[in-house]
């Protein structure tokens, strides 16, 4: 059977959707609140570790030679280091999963979900990403390739339309409080931006190559992610307050209007973060099953994966705690996770090479 499904496009649509949303709602708060009023500027430096780290992945996927990276692991390592690398990924796509799920329950439930019963707004969710991911990379690359025009088009439509509502004299002065600030805000725009590591993970279903040109290119649309909504949070609220909004970007869309008749647009924010949640759940829990799957097929394993995240979604944790683990933990420990598995990638890639 030809697992080659999909093509390098592919590829590039998953990484704005899946990545995108990383950057334009989990990793944003965390950025304001690290570098406040120099955040804007964090974001355009930023460009440096985003292509550097494009070129590492792409000079890791060339030493490959369209092998499948596991294949490669499981020859080059022990199987017990094997299994071990092969377990700590799926750990890492199922909480990438949890994660995702877990903050969009929250928004959902604090903005029009109140009324419906937890464990249903879970379980609807889960099932539709769960049916995804059973269907396949394919299916997921192709609803996103269908979504992807539908969220630009919202995302300029926001954008554009609070024109009116910016004022960018309030992204000066900076470095008012010295050059602390600003260089905090990198550990999370490069936490959410090295994810794109897990396009690895997706070579064996590619049927062309992967460019370096348009990997690069998506390096800066994946930044313009971040800052149109970055600065149009300061612009529009002002450093200080854009830094107690807990979704920036989704708070943008309360205040756009269209003339003078045409208000609360924010429901088309639903499509844009359902479309990027839905994508990223479903590619996590289609790469974490692949994975597991890699030596054998178990028909049971997608079921059970999904039972994990669902289950764990559901288990009480207070919004307040939850984000001040992701800001004080989960991103710095993603970092420390990505740049270790890139070093250790860049030394398995050495001895392949050396040894064929």
């Amino acid at each position: 059977m030809n697992n080659k499904v999909i093509q390098s496009v592919h590829i590039y649509i998953l990484l704005i959707m899946s990545t995108g949303f990383m950057l334009h709602v989990l990793i944003l708060p965390s950025i304001l609140s690290s570098s406040h009023r120099d955040s804007w500027l964090t974001v355009i430096s930023s460009i440096i570790p985003f292509l550097i780290w494009s070129f590492l992945l792409y000079f890791v996927y060339q030493k490959m030679n369209n092998e499948d990276l596991l294949s490669i692991l499981y020859k080059v390592l022990k199987k017990p280091f094997y299994y071990l690398f092969a377990g700590i990924f799926i750990i890492y796509f199922l909480f990438t999963a949890y994660i995702s799920l877990k903050t969009t329950f929250y928004w959902a439930n604090t903005n029009y979900t109140q009324e419906v019963p937890d464990f249903f707004v879970v379980f609807l969710f889960t099932f539709i990403c769960f049916y995804a991911s059973y269907k396949g990379i394919r299916t997921i690359s192709s609803i996103a390739w269908v979504i992807l025009p539908i969220v630009v088009f919202f995302g300029f439509l926001v954008g554009i339309g609070n024109t009116h509502n910016k004022n960018y004299e309030l992204l000066f002065p900076i470095f008012e409080n010295g050059y602390k600030d600003y260089l905090q805000g990198f550990l999370y725009t490069c936490s959410g931006f090295f994810e794109i590591l897990f396009i690895l993970f997706l070579t064996p279903f590619l049927s062309d190559q992967l460019k370096k040109k348009w990997l690069f290119i998506v390096s800066c649309v994946l930044l313009m992610l971040i800052l149109g909504p970055l600065i149009g949070a300061i612009t529009e609220f002002g450093a200080s307050e854009a830094e107690k909004l807990r979704n920036p970007a989704y708070e943008q869309w309360r205040i756009l209007t269209l003339g003078l008749h045409i208000t609360r647009l924010d429901f088309l924010s639903i499509f844009q973060w359902i479309s990027g949640t839905f994508i990223r759940i479903s590619l996590s829990g289609f790469i974490a099953n692949s994975i597991l799957n890699h030596t054998g097929t178990k028909k049971w394993s997608l079921p059970m994966l999904y039972l994990f995240i669902m289950v764990g979604a559901m288990i009480p944790w207070g919004g307040t705690s939850f984000f001040y683990f992701l800001h004080h933990y989960y991103f710095l420990i993603n970092l420390i996770f990505l740049c270790i598995t890139m070093v250790f990638l860049l030394i398995i890639m050495t001895v392949k090479g050396e040894t064929s």
